[in-house]
């Protein structure tokens, strides 16, 4: 007798009604795709009065250097990019059989270490500031701004080569990615600079 198919989110979150499977699964959906965009802000909400400080103020800085709400603009855009390209090139859509011929199980979103990298661009994005006003800020905020950058690139590549449940997901992954890695070449320059003229 064949075993009647779940819903499930790895294996041990199942669903035997659909329709509940399908709300959670979409909820899991906007929480990646809001997270980045929430997590990035409420870092730069924390530290947003440190800017205002006579110690960052007055720190010498390259002639390309933009206003500040330029990344009051800038960042929840490509956080939001980076959510939703996460969301997409992450999900994925597949059967664990029982046996021979049964499918025990749907499973959503790929395997853990499809999201090792992915997260890793996150994590060194999120630390940026924290480390930029810490101790040796300038320097270890530059390391930092490198690290992002070279994770963020291999994202991309990962995104590109991987095999997807959605057909376009390499081209979705150069729309939402590489305005993100010009923006971190450019953060990396800013650093750089920052880090030079104040040393």
């Amino acid at each position: 007798m064949v075993s009647k198919n779940k819903s499930c989110l790895g294996s041990k979150i199942c669903f035997e009604d659909s329709y509940a499977a399908d709300i959670f699964i979409k909820s899991i959906r906007y929480i990646i795709i809001l997270a980045p965009l929430a997590i990035g802000m409420t870092i730069g909400a924390i530290y947003g009065k440190k800017w205002g400080e006579d110690k960052y103020k007055d720190l010498k800085k390259p002639e390309l250097n933009p206003p500040n709400y330029v990344f009051g603009i800038v960042w929840p855009i490509l956080y939001l990019l980076i959510g939703g390209i996460y969301s997409y090139a992450l999900y994925d859509s597949k059967c664990i059989p029982r046996g021979i011929a049964d499918c025990a199980s749907i499973v959503y979103y790929k395997d853990l270490k499809y999201w090792v990298i992915p997260m890793l661009a996150l994590v060194f994005n999120f630390m940026y500031i924290p480390v930029f006003f810490g101790e040796n800020g300038l320097f270890n905020g530059l390391v930092i701004i490198i690290m992002s950058l070279i994770f963020a690139v291999l994202t991309l590549m990962q995104f590109i080569l991987q095999s997807s449940y959605y057909e376009y997901t390499s081209i979705f992954a150069m729309i939402a990615l590489v305005p993100y890695i010009l923006w971190l070449s450019f953060a990396t320059y800013l650093s750089y600079n920052i880090y030079i003229l104040n040393k």
